[in-house]
């Protein structure tokens, strides 16, 4: 990094424990509302050309300053206050879409971050959000014992509207290989078969347009188990979510007129051919 540079903006660099580093004194504090304190000093870490908030913790993950966009210590100021008040908004709005979900928000006095913790299914899990309102699984336990977390999980927690919905996606996520064979018909009490539902009410029965809809496919790719999940998000729309031994594998949101179904998508997904996908909760005999 051009020392030059940072002094052009009134800024200067000295080194600490992670690499150059910038103290900068805010002209006008940042409020933190929830621990009743002000931030009135800053520490940057520089970083390929952009300032990366590091301390105090209310300011940690905050979105880095391109120095390239910056013309002042002012605007660095500027752009700091904006990324601090845009968290707010994001603690204020995911909290509220937990209170509809059923699940307390927490939200850390000192760092001020957002988790929330949900126990259903067997399944007690943390919930926490970045910086930009995003959500992820931090820690999974099942029955006291501790789960491993796969990378990558994170979630939009707006795509749910019901807390059913959200409870079967994380469970697809973190299903346990022995729970992956579906129970026949007469075991587990509460297991539906779509089948049933289709002979039961017919193809021409309608679902209202916000009601829930989830689903679970089970399947076996190369000996090893995998979970397709779908929660419907509203009308047309669902939440898909594959997810296999080291976790998920894919997930996104789709529209029913282009979901080429089950077997095509996790073989393509895998790059395995489709008869390499065998599905494992298959439907009972009939009478």
């Amino acid at each position: 990094m051009d020392s030059g540079r940072l002094a052009q903006l009134g800024l200067e660099a000295r080194e600490g424990a992670g690499g150059p580093e910038v103290h900068l004194v805010l002209a006008e504090p940042l409020d933190n509302p929830v621990g009743q304190r002000q931030v009135s000093r800053v520490v940057f870490l520089v970083r390929e050309e952009r300032l990366v908030p590091i301390s105090p913790p209310e300011v940690m993950g905050l979105k880095a300053i391109a120095l390239g966009a910056v013309t002042g210590r002012g605007d660095v100021e500027s752009e700091l206050a904006d990324a601090f008040h845009e968290h707010l908004f994001h603690v204020q709005r995911r909290s509220a879409e937990l209170r509809a979900l059923g699940l307390a928000p927490r939200v850390d006095p000192v760092s001020m971050g957002l988790s929330a913790h949900l126990s259903e299914q067997g399944l007690s899990l943390t919930l926490v959000a970045d910086r930009q309102g995003n959500f992820q699984v931090s820690s999974a336990v099942r029955q006291g014992q501790a789960l491993v977390v796969p990378p990558g999980h994170g979630f939009e927690l707006s795509e749910f509207r019901e807390r059913g919905a959200l409870v079967g996606y994380l469970a697809a996520l973190f299903g346990e290989e022995a729970r992956t064979r579906a129970p026949t018909t007469g075991e587990g009490e509460g297991v539906l078969r779509f089948s049933e539902v289709l002979r039961a009410f017919g193809e021409r029965a309608l679902i209202p347009p916000r009601s829930a809809l989830e689903l679970l496919v089970v399947l076996e790719v190369g000996g090893k188990p995998y979970r397709f999940a779908a929660a419907r998000v509203s009308g047309r729309t669902f939440r898909g979510l594959l997810a296999g031994p080291q976790g998920k594998v894919w997930a996104e949101r789709f529209e029913l007129e282009g979901f080429p179904g089950v077997i095509p998508l996790v073989a393509s997904l895998l790059k395995v051919p489709a008869e390499a996908v065998k599905l494992i909760a298959t439907d009972p005999p009939q009478e």
